[in-house]
This record gives C-alpha cells, sequence and structure tokens, in this order.
C-alpha cells in the first residue's frame, strides 16, 4: 500500500456558491463516470447548489449534512468510515468523499478541534483502502489562521482538476498529537465538586440540577448527565480512583470538565465505533454522540475533558 492511498486533500475556494461547484461538481462527476461511491457532507445549502448542478445524477450520491454531523468534530472519522464500510470494493473504484468541517462562524474552541480533526483524517485512514477525500475550505468567510492550518494538515492541495502535493504540509513524518495543550481557562464563575465512587450519584443530581437551572431542555439535561457521569466513571477506573467536575456556562453554553490524574494516549480513541466484544473505549465514544463538542487534554501529569452542551 502506498504512503498516500488515502487521497487527503484541500480546496480553496473563493466567490460563493459558485467557487464552491468549480472545484467540487467536477470531482462528482469524474467519480460518478467510474462507477464510484460519492458521499457528499456539507451545510444544506451547499448540498442542494451541488445536486441541482448534478441534475438526475445527484440521485446517485449520498448526502449529509455537516452541520448536524460536524457538530462535534469527532463524530465525522466514523462517517467516514461507515461510509467506506458500506462500500468494501468502493476504494477500488475511486471512491470519493467532499467533506467540509469548517464554517464561517464556527467558534474558536470549535475551530480548534476541527484542526485536530483534519490532522487525524491522515492517521485514521493513512494505512487503510485508498479513497479520495476533498476538503472545502472558504477563502471570502474564514480567517487567515484557519486556512493556514488548512494547509499543514492536508498531504494535497487541489488545483484545477487536479491535485499536487502540497509542500505546506507538517505532518508527513511526525504523527498528529491530539491532546497535546492547555484547555483556556473557565471564562465564568465555576462550580466544583471533587468526587470518587462514594458520591457519583451526587455528582449526578449537582449536573441535573445545574442544567435544568440554566435551562437547558429535559431530553439534553439527561444527555449530559450520562455524558459526564461516563466522564467520571472513566476517571474512577482509569485516573486514579478520583477526579474534579468543575461547572460553568459560557454565554449560550454549559460546560463541564473532568480533571483527573490519568493519561490518555490513543489519539483515535473515541472516534471509532468500539466493538461489540470491546472491553473498553465506549466511554468517550458515547460522550461524543451525546455533547455538542468535547475537547480532551492529556499529559502524563493529568487529563481534561471538556464538553459543552448548547442551551438553544
Amino acid at each position: 500500500m502506498s504512503k498516500h492511498s488515502f487521497h487527503h486533500e484541500v480546496f480553496f475556494y473563493a466567490g460563493g456558491g459558485d467557487g464552491f461547484l468549480q472545484g467540487t461538481l467536477s470531482a462528482v462527476n469524474r467519480a460518478l463516470a467510474i462507477g464510484a461511491p460519492v458521499l457528499v457532507a456539507v451545510a444544506d445549502g451547499r448540498a442542494a447548489l451541488l445536486k441541482d448542478a448534478l441534475g438526475e445524477d445527484a440521485e446517485r450520491v449520498s448526502f449529509v449534512n455537516m452541520r448536524e454531523l460536524g457538530r462535534n468534530p469527532a463524530r465525522i472519522i466514523p462517517a467516514w468510515q461507515e461510509f467506506l464500510a458500506e462500500h468494501p470494493n468502493g476504494s477500488g473504484r475511486g471512491a470519493l468523499g467532499i467533506g467540509e468541517p469548517v464554517w464561517p462562524g464556527r467558534s474558536p474552541a470549535e475551530l480548534v478541534e476541527c484542526e485536530r480533526h483534519e490532522a487525524l483524517l491522515n492517521l485514521a485512514f493513512d494505512d487503510g483502502p485508498g479513497w479520495h477525500l476533498l476538503c472545502p475550505y472558504d477563502l471570502d468567510g474564514l480567517d487567515d489562521h484557519v486556512i493556514e492550518a488548512a494547509q499543514r494538515n492536508h498531504p494535497f492541495l487541489a488545483r484545477e482538476d487536479s491535485g499536487q502535493s502540497n509542500d505546506a504540509y507538517v505532518c508527513e513524518h511526525e504523527p498528529p498529537h491530539p491532546f497535546d495543550g492547555d484547555l483556556p481557562e473557565p471564562a465564568a464563575p465555576v462550580r466544583e465538586l471533587e468526587f470518587t465512587c462514594e458520591n457519583l450519584a451526587e455528582l449526578r443530581h449537582l449536573v441535573s440540577a445545574w442544567a435544568d437551572g440554566e435551562s437547558l431542555d429535559g431530553e439534553r439535561v439527561e444527555e449530559l448527565v450520562l455524558a459526564v457521569n461516563e466522564l467520571a466513571t472513566n476517571s474512577i477506573r482509569y485516573g486514579g480512583g478520583s477526579g474534579t467536575l468543575l461547572l460553568w456556562r459560557e454565554h449560550d453554553t454549559l460546560m463541564c470538565e473532568v480533571r483527573d490524574a490519568g493519561h490518555i494516549q490513543g489519539p483515535l480513541l473515541g472516534r471509532a465505533r468500539p466493538r461489540p466484544e470491546a472491553q473498553s473505549g465506549r466511554g468517550l465514544w458515547l460522550v461524543n454522540q451525546l455533547c455538542d463538542l468535547v475537547q480532551i487534554r492529556s499529559a502524563a501529569t493529568g487529563s481534561a475533558v471538556r464538553v459543552h452542551k448548547h442551551l438553544a
């Protein structure tokens, strides 16, 4: 298998919808011409443009709303894995994915996690079947530092109807370290609880009462309680038997952070659906499904997992 059997390509476009179509329509048509499976994960507005341009051929393309799928970027890699699993012979016919995980209006925290996600794509798929993932980036709507990050994380750069090696790509020899660094300090007053296995019920009650008091909808309260309970349970099992829970609100988002003495090392942990027989790895997977954003930072000195739950 060649080093770049996975062709991860960035496409920078300007001019709104017309620019988007200029770089994506030809790629889809080429894939359809050879009978390759195609999955397009973009915002509904962009998807509508592409469907109109494809006409009847749009029925041969699968579409998913990236604003839903990619709200938490950790959910995107599993979607591509499922796409390839559904088309096991597709890689030999040039399977194509088009994914736009970064769009204007993303929060700073979301943009940080999107950058880490893009780097992890290369790790997740470089040693597997060959396929082509084209990632459009809106030059008119995104800041320069976002564009620079995209250049660093994509081995290939779209040029007209072909891709070329990207000299700005920096992950050729160094695998991504998605858990490195620190999270920003809370930007609002914090409620804090030290926990062990003895007071998990108290922890769940605290999260439930606090989220309900902040006007989070009932079902989403239950999701948040379940996610925090999973994180606390992981802390007890793998993080030294105890941890600290922090709760605070920033604008319209509820923030919960669990800190412990453990060290999370698997860079794709929580991003691959656990096998039915797996004995571990379910906790972070479930947390990623339940929360709008999940941020993990970990080192030998300890770990912090911060989850975001939007009120709206």
